[in-house]
């Protein structure tokens, strides 16, 4: 008999170690910032583009004391810090040129 390996989207406990990596990621991406800010960048840009990873991070902890994660939140995730990691810095000077 042979045994099937279960999908990697099927599994709850991937689920919750991606939430997991999300919650300590938004922790360390808000410790980033503010040693950024405290070496001299813009403090609103900086707090301006840690705000929606913050976010992402409280609702994960949140699903996490819930015990209630889901894909479109593991996923969701994923591409967003992605995309906010790729276009940080030119993220940074727009909002600075906005504001200012």
């Amino acid at each position: 008999m042979t045994e099937q390996k279960p999908k990697p989207f099927s599994s709850a406990r991937n689920k919750l170690i991606i939430t997991k990596i999300v919650v300590i990621y938004s922790g360390f991406f808000l410790l980033l910032k503010l040693s950024a800010i405290f070496q001299g960048g813009w403090v609103i840009a900086n707090l301006l583009v840690a705000v929606p990873i913050i976010l992402l991070g409280l609702l994960g902890y949140y699903f996490l004391k819930t015990e209630s994660t889901n894909w479109f939140y593991a996923l969701g995730s994923i591409v967003l810090i992605s995309a906010m990691r790729f276009y940080e810095q030119d993220l940074i000077v727009w909002i600075h040129n906005v504001v200012s």
